[in-house]
């Protein structure tokens, strides 16, 4: 009579001179770890290698980011000092400026009277420590953008801070940048109130003001010191409106 197969596997194990043992193993099991032993084994290998070339790609990464990082860092430091230089300036002008005593309320110059007089006030004009360059016109939709370069002259190659003021003349009145409201109680223009700039040698300023009435605009812009100092003035235009 033929026998099935037997589904397990049986181990007789002499150790002498203790007695025999007697072990019986599943032939399924068997062929199940024979099968999944050596698939579990590739498996971690691939995942170790596949880890160490991830994290070593992330690692060279980091360290090709690491000069440009320190270089953000080190621009972000001088900026700050720069700018702590710049407010100590500042102070100290100030400072002088307090203990000088205030001006006269009426402003020294003709080309002043729309602003208010900071106090201690000095037209800076002739140290030429800025200029005003590339001056344009155009006409988009239904504004106006006056555009032109401020260029820092100084000498010493320090920047240069201070704060943009331009009244736009048309035929129906005025109109400044940035845009500002006058009124009984506040008859006169603030120079702090201007587009606030720090310049290292040039910058791109653009005016935008909504397109009045009239075939022509013309412009006055006013660049004036931290301090109030009137640092540059320039006329432009007329510009024909199209």
């Amino acid at each position: 009579m033929i026998q099935d197969p037997s589904k397990d596997l049986t181990l007789i194990v002499y150790n002498t001179p203790k007695p025999p043992k007697y072990i019986k193993l599943n032939k399924s099991l068997i062929k199940v770890l024979i099968f999944l032993i050596p698939v579990i084994i590739v498996i971690s290998i691939a995942s170790s290698l596949f880890s160490s070339v991830y994290m070593k790609r992330k690692l060279e990464n980091v360290r090709s980011k690491e000069p440009e990082i320190i270089l953000q860092l080190r621009q972000e430091k001088q900026d700050l000092a720069s700018e702590i230089e710049i407010l100590n300036q500042t102070n100290t002008t100030l400072t002088e400026k307090i203990s000088t005593g205030a001006t006269n309320a009426a402003s020294p110059l003709n080309i002043m009277a729309l602003f208010t007089t900071p106090l201690g006030f000095e037209d800076k004009r002739s140290d030429e420590l800025a200029n005003l360059e590339n001056m344009n016109n155009d006409t988009v939709n239904n504004n106006i953008l006056f555009k032109f370069d401020l260029i820092n002259n100084k000498q010493d190659s320090s920047k240069l801070s201070g704060y943009v003021n331009i009244i736009q003349y048309h035929a129906k009145g005025l109109t400044f940048y940035p845009a500002y409201e006058l009124t009984i109680d506040s008859p006169r223009l603030e120079y702090s109130k201007g587009e606030s700039f720090t310049v290292s040698r040039f910058r791109p300023v653009i005016a935008e003001f909504p397109k009045p009435r009239g075939s022509a605009v013309w412009y006055k812009i006013f660049i004036f010191s931290r301090t109030g100092n009137l640092l540059a003035y320039k006329k432009a235009g007329p510009f024909q409106l199209q």
